[in-house]
């Protein structure tokens, strides 16, 4: 056991400390409030009945050295009260006016999993229910290449503004570089991710424009969709029975979530989410606290990171309380969550 840690490490797994320590003060605080609960319903159940719809009358309720109040001061405490009254109603009425989620159906292949979140008590209001082959071959395209030879140009574009011209300078980079550039921008106007597309083969300069879809595509909708599409290949690949729920956003007694992508795997829950983001320690304190609510098992709950680095992998992983890997690490990752057998 190496007892020497790099700062680095040491702020890894203080992360991961933290992250565990908050979901269990969370967990604890929903315990007492659900104990206090309990103790109110029993105190109101041993009341009479009479003594609970009794109201005091308001000259009983009124001292009496109220009444010999002046006029005007007696005026400004029932203008107070009428006023507190009146906001208590806005209120109140603000609370009922909040409009309850409205389910949607969910058929095909994704309703299984779908089945399994309403059994417990999830009402999910919208899922994807349509592949867009152009869009998953995009996906495909930069996800395999994203960290190579894509990597200058999707550096450019994902800091970029939507409609907003862009000038991409590759002349120090390869043929193949380039080649790889232009075949990205190609597919994203065809998909409509971009709004105008102009190349210079002599100079190696690309000029492009983000339509406002191609911002949030590149945020991280690509990576849902390329990680979404290896994971249905490799699931059909080991004869698996399974349904895949993606981009459904569920809610449950006031709390709404959007899960990336969620399976049933023979019977048995698979919760995948993806970010683009380097610090993921936020995605991480969420993800562990909803895990629990899904009834999950840590080892088939998986954040894919595609901005993790294989060092940042292995340190996370050391401590987190569930699945942490990148897209390099991310099939082996499914091989040991799922009932994946190479026989």
């Amino acid at each position: 056991m190496n007892l020497f840690r790099s700062g680095k490490e040491t702020h890894e797994i203080l992360q991961n400390l933290t992250l565990a320590l908050e979901a269990l003060t969370a967990e604890v605080r929903s315990l007492r409030g659900d104990i206090r609960r309990l103790q109110q319903e029993r105190t109101n159940a041993a009341q009479p009945a009479q003594a609970r719809t009794e109201q005091p009358r308001a000259s009983q309720a009124r001292p009496r050295t109220q009444a010999r109040q002046p006029a005007k001061r007696a005026a400004k405490g029932a203008s107070k009260a009428q006023a507190g009254t009146t906001r208590t109603r806005a209120r109140t009425g603000q609370r009922r006016s909040r409009k309850a989620p409205v389910p949607v159906a969910v058929t095909g292949v994704s309703k299984p999993a779908a089945d399994y979140l309403t059994d417990r008590g999830y009402v999910i209001e919208a899922y994807q229910d349509t592949i867009d082959e152009q869009v998953t071959e995009t996906c495909r395209f930069l996800g395999r290449r994203h960290a190579t030879s894509l990597a200058p140009l999707f550096n450019q574009l994902s800091r970029s503004k939507a409609e907003e011209p862009l000038v991409v300078d590759l002349g120090d980079r390869t043929a193949k570089e380039y080649s790889h550039s232009v075949n990205l921008c190609q597919m994203l106007k065809r998909t409509k991710y971009l709004d105008k597309f102009e190349q210079r083969d002599d100079t190696q300069r690309l000029r492009v424009t983000l339509t406002k879809d191609g911002v949030r595509f590149l945020k991280g909708y690509w990576l849902e969709q390329f990680v979404g599409s290896r994971l249905d290949e490799f699931l059909h690949d080991s004869n698996a029975r399974y349904s895949i729920l993606m981009n459904a956003k569920i809610a449950n007694e006031g709390n709404k979530h959007e899960l990336d992508l969620f399976v049933l795997e023979e019977d048995e829950p698979l919760w995948i989410e993806c970010t683009t983001a380097k610090n993921t320690l936020d995605r991480r304190k969420k993800m562990h606290q909803i895990r629990r609510r899904l009834n999950v098992v840590p080892e088939r709950t998986i954040l894919v990171a595609s901005a993790a680095s294989d060092s940042q992998v292995r340190n996370i992983a050391k401590t987190s309380p569930f699945q942490f890997t990148n897209l390099a690490n991310f099939i082996p990752t499914l091989e040991k969550a799922t009932r994946y057998d190479p026989k």
